[in-house]
């Protein structure tokens, strides 16, 4: 299964200004994400859709391929995933002829990702083609029978019990619970075909597999920075015992 690594990362973050560039750790946070990913045999190709010419230079710099700048109406704040992901796999095919078998999506926002993980989610999805896509989750941190809405200053649980068949379950144990899981954008794998025919980011039929909630950091705020710089000068301090 053909499968190439997208990173896709626009200019413009207002919560973090430069984000995707911004030093982490000694380099910039993208970078993290193209090396670790050019470690894995299963991606043949790591490819940066991005609208910033500062974040172009630097994906080159340390080994992805930019082969297009992404048009403005495609780099907005609400924009969502998959009409980048088809504006790509548009250019491949008009410019290049040929199309690969899945995309891997690779957030560059999340710069603890293990490339052993990555290898896993490819290899698993390549041998369940039945499968419309597959993603790495992690045990959730909140448990969603643990949640609520408001209806003016009432308080009801967010998930009713007759959903899900457990009477209050926002007073149990969470560990009498059913486990649950999020995906916290660590790492996906869509089929081609999943993405042109079904156009969806993930089909109807998903594989999932559980990965360290320790490596799926996702940084959007300057507190997230924070936290998984320090996670990352722990993770580099250990190597070196």
């Amino acid at each position: 299964m053909e499968t190439y690594g997208i990173i896709i990362a626009r200019g413009g973050s207002k919560r973090i200004p430069g984000k995707n560039v911004k030093m982490f750790c000694g380099k910039p946070l993208m970078a993290w994400t193209i090396e670790e990913a050019k470690k894995v045999s299963g991606m043949s190709r790591i490819l940066v859709s991005t609208d910033d010419v500062e974040i172009a230079r630097v994906a080159k710099e340390f080994g992805a391929e930019v082969p297009f700048m992404r048009p403005a109406e495609l780099a907005q704040d609400l924009t969502p995933d998959l009409p980048v992901f088809l504006h790509l796999l548009d250019w491949l095919e008009e410019h290049e002829g040929k199309l690969p078998d899945a995309l891997a999506h690779l957030r560059s926002t999340g710069p603890l990702r293990r490339a052993e993980d990555m290898e896993k989610g490819i290899e698993l999805l390549s041998s369940h083609p039945d499968y419309d896509s597959i993603r790495a989750v992690i045990p959730t941190p909140l448990h969603p029978l643990k949640t609520y809405r408001l209806e003016g200053d009432t308080l009801l649980p967010y998930i009713p019990d007759e959903v899900s068949g457990i009477h209050e379950p926002y007073n149990a144990p969470v560990q009498s619970l059913p486990k649950a899981y999020a995906s916290a954008g660590y790492f996906s794998v869509i089929r081609t075909s999943t993405l042109r025919d079904q156009n969806s980011m993930t089909g109807e039929k998903i594989l999932g597999y559980v990965c360290e909630a320790g490596n799926a950091t996702d940084i959007d705020t300057p507190f997230d920075f924070m936290i998984a710089e320090a996670r990352m000068r722990e993770r580099l301090e250990t190597s070196k015992i």
